[in-house]
């Protein structure tokens, strides 16, 4: 018998530990071919970082765990994009020395995973570089911010301005 995933917002550990999972797959494929910028706005504990991690998973074109779900036959396996991850849901960030250290931390880790080279300096600078580093280097970039708030882009040109 299956697990109900209770807390669970890993889309790896559910789909690999038996646990029951509800394909939202057809509603991800749609979103990242059917637009542009989005704004998932849902009470707490309503699914959306699993829903964000599932996206995680696609662009990171983890093919097996997506085996049996509606994604599976049409998504392009062979394309790996990096994604950007940007977490304050976890801790309590009270200064803004405390924002701006935690958030050129989360760079940090986004550059090493991406394999992007980045100088650190300011925390818009950085980003800025981050993201055109991503995107010359693979011509495509996903990134989500997630706290109380979740915001999710898929930016196919660079022509934009940060902070």
């Amino acid at each position: 018998m299956k697990k109900l995933p209770l807390g669970i917002q890993n889309f790896p550990e559910i789909r690999t530990d038996n646990y029951i999972y509800i394909d939202k797959t057809k509603t991800a494929f749609d979103l990242i071919n059917n637009g542009k910028y989005y704004f998932l706005s849902r009470p707490r504990r309503f699914g959306k970082s699993l829903f964000l991690d599932t996206l995680k998973c696609l662009f990171e074109g983890k093919k097996e765990l997506f085996d049996g779900l509606y994604v599976y036959d049409k998504w392009d396996w062979g394309k790996k994009y990096p994604v950007i991850r940007i977490d304050f849901a976890k801790g309590v960030l009270k200064t803004s020395d405390q924002l701006r250290d935690k958030f050129l931390s989360i760079l940090k880790i986004s550059s090493k995973e991406s394999g992007v080279e980045i100088d650190y300096s300011t925390p818009s600078t950085t980003f800025e570089n981050l993201i055109i580093g991503c995107y010359d280097k693979y011509k495509m970039l996903s990134f989500y911010f997630l706290s109380d708030i979740i915001l999710f882009w898929t930016i196919s040109c660079y022509n934009i301005n940060i902070f």
